[in-house]
């Protein structure tokens, strides 16, 4: 989940899905229109697909109180659960849509290799190194099967990459976020500035779905007893250029 403390001592919890859907939303709006529209806007609504089976059982934080946050999940845990989202998108909604779920991971991985924040440990290293290696070898298979290339594929993914940030910046309550080559600028709690603009709209008003939870939880069972109770929220973001 992506937790944002709030003034009041509670934690709005949006689920890693539900922020996906809001990359949808922004996708849609995309400048230059990617193509195929369906394809990449449904891709990018979609591309946390992995995390549904964790987020209907979250991991206990006993130092935080609260459900394991997304950015914690150990890399080799991590990889083991984006195979198996790929797997469901292949599945679900065919090659397109796992091609670029697929690359959004080695997006993902290749941040985390050169993050100083907390470096991947030996098994975490060898797993998303492993990760790396068969994407690269399965996307150029499925890219031939699919008619493209990659200089057609890599800009989606780029595109995939911003809209994910944007709806993480916004469900992270950053202030400021680099999202890629567009810096969102909070201006207030549900809203904020794009520089530069890149959306086919002059406003944009985004949903998301978050839980509405206690400061922290005194154990794993009492979490687990209250998530499926807790209060469900529309998060309602506007964005707008600087």
């Amino acid at each position: 989940m992506i937790l944002w403390p709030q003034a009041d001592g509670t934690v709005l919890a949006t689920p890693q899905p539900a922020h996906a859907v809001l990359s949808g939303q922004v996708m849609r709006h995309m400048m230059p229109r990617p193509e195929p529209f369906d394809a990449v806007v449904n891709a990018a609504a979609q591309h946390d697909c992995a995390w549904q089976p964790w987020e209907a059982a979250p991991d206990f934080d006993a130092t935080t109180g609260l459900p394991v946050a997304f950015n914690d999940l150990p890399g080799d845990r991590h990889v083991a659960l984006w195979e198996k989202g790929v797997e469901s998108a292949l599945a679900s909604w065919g090659l397109w849509e796992a091609l670029l779920i697929m690359r959004h991971g080695s997006h993902i991985y290749r941040m985390a290799l050169r993050s100083d924040r907390s470096p991947p440990d030996a098994a975490a290293k060898e797993a998303v190194h492993g990760y790396l290696a068969r994407e690269k070898e399965r996307g150029a298979e499925w890219m031939r099967r699919l008619g493209t290339t990659e200089a057609e594929v890599a800009p989606l993914s780029s595109a995939v990459a911003t809209v994910d940030g944007i709806a993480l910046g916004l469900c992270w309550g950053k202030e400021r976020f680099n999202c890629g080559g567009t810096m969102l600028q909070r201006t207030g709690p549900f809203a904020a500035t794009l520089d530069p603009w890149i959306l086919d709209v002059p406003r944009l008003e985004a949903t998301a779905t978050a839980l509405r939870l206690p400061a922290r939880f005194p154990d794993a069972e009492a979490m687990r007893e209250a998530l499926p109770l807790a209060p469900r929220e529309t998060l309602r973001f506007t964005l707008s250029p600087a």
